[in-house]
């Protein structure tokens, strides 16, 4: 028994043994007790996160085996630290927290909300065994804990959430089987089960052949759709419309795309050497994410759908950067070495700036929702005065989200631009292109939403805005990311070299980044935050002084609009102009209009036609059945032989 505590609350057990147990116990009481359960979700959350800091320090990897199959096969658990993994776990944690002091008001009363807190505890748990995890057999365990979390706390939404649910499920579950499978052709490999390490060092796959690809493809397939990159992504959009808003903020907004881009660049970078097939692979991925999740969400009229798209967007930045660090890595040479760790930084702060601001902007849409009744962006209007802290936060996240400078959103965003930018070909700078459109697309998002939700008129017969709507418990988590925001813009040096630079200089040489941080690289372009920011303030400054001294002291004449000689009274729509028609022309053009229409009759999801074509497999297969069962034991007993009788020539036993 002693053995086992302190396997249990060991250096890198410890985060993930709090958030089981808590997870365990809030389970347990969820229905005699939800004030507890909540209690329980934040003692473990800030317990996980407190342990994660503990291990940021250094430990000793951790391994227990747990049975020896063959003698190249064994099962083990195998915990291992990294600068990346730790950042994944601390950055999971520090989630779960904020998500759960927001659902403090958003979920009191819920008949699941006990369970809600466990499950949320239980993903925390599942998050931190794929961020510290030795092999890829221990994360897949954690990632399938993720997804069943996901599965369980999507159904706990209103109107068609159990069917959200279910695809997300679908995809997610397509996934996962796809990184079962590379790990047991990982294991059919002459080394057997130590091909399953994450640290083993980079092998190539273009040496390992077809066998090789196809690994390194399936768990691409995984990392893509966890991460929500196309066309992989559908789930996304589906699950955020009905599901409740801290499990859209937790888990799509920032957990998955923690998760996904932590696996990806594990792949990309650790486990194979890189290869510049597969880097042309990530940027052809980022560039279609990019632009066809960007359009879609600039057409979408509910604002859930809109962050979620744009949640989806944004996974393209992710995939430019890491992808443009590939191909730099696979030319060869010290100077695209260095610019390659450029590109890479930039992938991974924005990776980690992504989860900041998108999980704000859901929380946002759910004080949106309690205010004003509605995600439907048509029937919104007049709610900056009444929830003014979640505009002014909203504002800063969304600004954050498009790119402006001085925001973090935008310093990660020219890091990866710099990066396509490196490529220095003509396929770099359609990249570059795409990349900038796509951020004037967010724009355009954020536009739309924050207009439509605060700024506009509501409408006629619109009842008005819920009081208290704003509490300390919903507002506390919005403040604190709008900060990180802030304060990520203005210092990212702090971010990179504390956190990310340490992973980069696995891979590559930090020379060229730090020139960019430092201001004077002029091969790639400058971007000096600390002074830009400044500049910024006093251009502002000097704006508010022209406008005092141009309206004689701010004193404005206030008049209501007169329209083709009509003065519209209070409640007269006939002059609202809703946001939902706002980029209206996008949707006329020849071909866009088109192809967004398709998008939006599912033509290009994947869940959408493998359920179709599914079910026409289902049918052909049931016209086989005979109805005998000896018959089919016999098939089963048959297919058994084989596969145990291939084992053993393969394995030599």
């Amino acid at each position: 028994m002693s053995e086992f505590l302190r396997t249990m609350t060991g250096p890198l057990m410890l985060p993930i043994s709090i958030a089981l147990l808590g997870g365990t116990l809030a389970y347990v009481i969820s229905r005699a007790s939800p004030a507890l359960c909540r209690l329980l979700a934040l003692a473990g959350s800030a317990g996980a996160l407190a342990a994660v800091l503990v291990v940021r320090g250094g430990a000793a990897p951790f391994t227990w085996e747990w049975t020896k199959l063959t003698k190249t096969i064994a099962l083990s658990v195998d915990l291992s630290h990294s600068v990346l993994g730790t950042l994944v776990a601390g950055g999971s944690a520090a989630f779960a927290l904020l998500i759960t002091v927001y659902s403090l008001r958003a979920m009191a009363g819920r008949y699941w909300e006990g369970k809600f807190y466990a499950y949320l505890l239980w993903a925390l748990a599942g998050a931190c065994i794929v961020a510290l995890a030795g092999n890829l057999l221990v994360l897949l365990v954690g990632w399938e804990i993720v997804t069943l979390m996901l599965f369980l706390m999507i159904n706990q939404g209103r109107g068609n959430a159990k069917a959200g649910a279910a695809k997300a499920y679908g995809m997610l579950g397509f996934a996962d089987a796809c990184l079962l499978l590379a790990v047991v052709l990982l294991m059919s490999l002459p080394d057997g089960s130590k091909n399953l390490s994450l640290a083993a060092g980079a092998r190539s796959a273009a040496e390992m052949g077809a066998t090789g690809y196809l690994i390194y493809v399936l768990i691409l397939i995984a990392a893509l759709a966890k991460a929500g990159g196309v066309p992989l992504h559908s789930w996304i959009p589906t699950a955020a419309t009905d599901a409740p808003t801290p499990v859209t903020a937790f888990l799509p907004g920032s957990l998955d795309k923690l998760l996904g881009i932590y696996l990806l660049t594990m792949v990309a970078l650790r486990m194979f050497a890189p290869d510049a097939a597969m880097g042309v692979v990530l940027l052809v991925v980022g560039v279609a994410t990019l632009l066809g999740a960007g359009l879609m969400a600039v057409m979408q009229s509910n604002v859930d759908r809109a962050l979620a798209f744009d949640a989806v967007s944004q996974v393209g930045y992710m995939c430019i950067g890491i992808g443009a660090g590939v191909w730099l890595l696979a030319a060869g040479g010290s100077e695209k070495a260095a610019l390659a760790a450029v590109a890479i930084a930039g992938g991974l702060f924005h990776m980690l700036n992504h989860a900041i601001y998108k999980s704000g902007l859901f929380l946002m849409s759910g004080v949106i929702r309690r205010a004003g009744g509605t995600s439907e962006m048509k029937d919104m209007g007049g709610l900056a005065r009444a929830i003014p802290v979640t505009f002014v936060c909203g504002t800063v996240l969304a600004l954050s989200a498009a790119g402006v400078p001085p925001l973090n959103g935008f310093f990660s965003k020219w890091l990866v631009f710099q990066g396509a930018l490196s490529l220095q070909s003509s396929g770099g700078m359609v990249v570059l292109v795409a990349a900038v459109f796509a951020s004037a697309l967010s724009m355009a998002v954020f536009v739309k939403i924050l207009y439509s939700a605060f700024l506009s008129d509501r409408p006629a017969g619109a009842p008005a805005p819920a009081k208290g709507g704003e509490t300390a418990a919903l507002v506390a988590p919005l403040i604190v990311l709008a900060v990180c925001c802030v304060l990520a813009g203005v210092f990212p040096g702090a971010v990179i070299n504390g956190a990310l630079r340490p992973t980069v200089e696995q891979v590559a040489p930090t020379d060229a980044l730090e020139a960019t941080l430092a201001g004077v690289n002029t091969k790639v372009g400058v971007w000096s935050p600390s002074q830009a920011t400044g500049l910024i303030l006093i251009g502002l400054a000097l704006g508010l002084i022209f406008a005092w001294l141009a309206t004689g002291g701010l004193k404005v004449r206030v008049v209501r609009p007169f329209i083709g000689g009509e003065v519209p009274g209070p409640g007269d729509d006939r002059f609202r102009v809703p946001g939902t028609h706002f980029f209206e022309t996008i949707g006329k053009l020849p071909v866009i209009g088109a192809l967004l229409r398709e998008g939006e009759r599912s033509a290009f999801d994947v869940y959408y036609w493998s359920g179709k074509h599914g079910h026409t497999l289902v049918e052909v297969l049931r016209a086989q059945h005979t109805g005998l069962l000896s018959l089919y034991v016999a098939w089963g007993l048959l297919g058994l032989v084989v596969t145990m009788v291939y084992l053993l020539v393969t394995m030599g036993t």
